[in-house]
């Protein structure tokens, strides 16, 4: 297959690359974000962009072994311009790769590039399957492999090289049958703000305080699945795999921050979000970092979540019906939790769970509580961005 197809949607355009695309090869090569998550040559130079060019390229399509496009769209000012690169390796398995031009970001332009490819691939290449990697949380790639309808597979430690080095990796893939369209509700998180706290999404700044509240054994006691000694790194992998869950449609989890400096002060979220027996239901987990306890923040913070989980999905909220909290028994705190956010208590589940750590280990019965929707609410601020 020696000739490039030219494909278009009307809004994006996947051609053969041209030697006018070196210079914008080489400025999206030494983007940090380019740097960061792909496997470029660092420094990429102004050979590596030409080699991809006259030499890479073309040898993919005669061989066989890989059909790569440059991404054509129109800029701000309405002039076409080099937008990214998409190329699928043939494999076996084909694998699809891509990368976008900084300018041409969050503008769903590689989304509709790799539904262009994929079809290619698909109707003529007639390839059964086309397969897609990335680093660990590297959400904007997993976006476009989401939109596009990929399967998502799991996390792999230490699975994908880079410069030397092994990184963790996120696999998905997409079939021929497949609608190239989310499979599953991608949720946001939104800021919500209370009297003294403000709702927002996890980042990386709040690693310290993360390592600090799970560290704390009153935080080991009640959350005895916390790995010990906790460390920045298990802060990382939380925060990234609440991240992921959101996209897998599973959850929506805030950072409980201080409205006067951002400081975190707790963890507040809803999973259970795709239950297929219970598709409008929800549990609300929470803890509290230790300069936070005995304040009323969890419990403000709750009540917000309760308040932004029984919105409807079309105000922006999560369209629930039915929220649970599920607490030890001896968890008094946690309980006085619930109670105060309205939740009655439904029952009490015998031996349901872990508590303590080393020798304190044992098994304790749980609390369970549920609250609807058409139950009393508190007048809270609406949620925003």
């Amino acid at each position: 297959m020696p000739i490039t197809p030219v494909l278009t949607d009307d809004v994006v355009t996947l051609r053969p690359h041209t030697t006018a695309d070196i210079q914008a090869l080489v400025a999206m090569g030494t983007d940090p974000e380019t740097v960061r998550w792909t496997t470029v040559p660092a420094p990429y130079e102004h050979h590596h962009a030409e080699d991809w060019v006259l030499e890479k390229m073309p040898a993919g399509w005669h061989e066989g072994t890989s059909f790569g496009w440059a991404i054509e769209a129109a800029d701000d000012a309405g002039a076409p311009r080099f937008a990214g690169n998409v190329d699928i390796r043939t494999g076996p398995p084909a694998e699809i790769g891509f990368a976008a031009a900084p300018w041409a970001r969050r503008r769903g332009l590689m989304t509709r590039a790799v539904r262009l490819a994929t079809r290619w691939a698909f109707d003529t290449a007639e390839l059964p399957v086309v397969h897609w990697s990335a680093f660990a949380g590297h959400l904007a790639s997993w976006r476009v492999a989401h939109a596009c309808g990929f399967t998502f597979h799991g996390e792999r430690p230490l699975a994908l090289p880079q410069r030397g080095l092994l990184h963790d990796g996120w696999y998905a893939s997409l079939r021929p049958g497949d609608a190239q369209s989310p499979r599953t509700t991608w949720w946001t998180v939104p800021v919500l703000d209370g009297e003294r706290v403000r709702l927002r999404a996890f980042t990386e700044a709040d690693v310290p305080r993360i390592v600090e509240a799970c560290s704390d054994e009153r935080s080991r006691y009640w959350l005895a699945a916390l790995p010990h000694p906790y460390t920045e790194q298990a802060a990382r992998e939380f925060v990234r795999g609440k991240q992921l869950g959101a996209s897998l449609g599973q959850t929506v989890t805030w950072a409980v921050a201080d409205r006067d400096d951002d400081r975190l002060l707790a963890n507040v979220g809803v999973f259970g979000l795709d239950d297929p027996f219970s598709p409008t239901g929800g549990e609300i987990g929470y803890w509290a970092h230790p300069d936070a306890r005995g304040r009323g923040i969890v419990s403000e913070a709750v009540d917000l979540v309760v308040a932004h989980a029984f919105a409807p999905v079309t105000a922006g909220g999560l369209g629930r019906n039915r929220l649970q909290i599920g607490a030890a028994w001896s968890n008094t705190a946690s309980r006085h939790v619930a109670e105060r956010a309205g939740f009655t208590l439904v029952g009490r589940a015998h031996q349901d769970g872990m508590i303590g750590y080393g020798e304190n280990r044992t098994v304790d019965d749980g609390a369970w509580y549920e609250r609807l929707a058409d139950a009393e609410a508190p007048a809270l601020t609406t949620p925003r961005g």
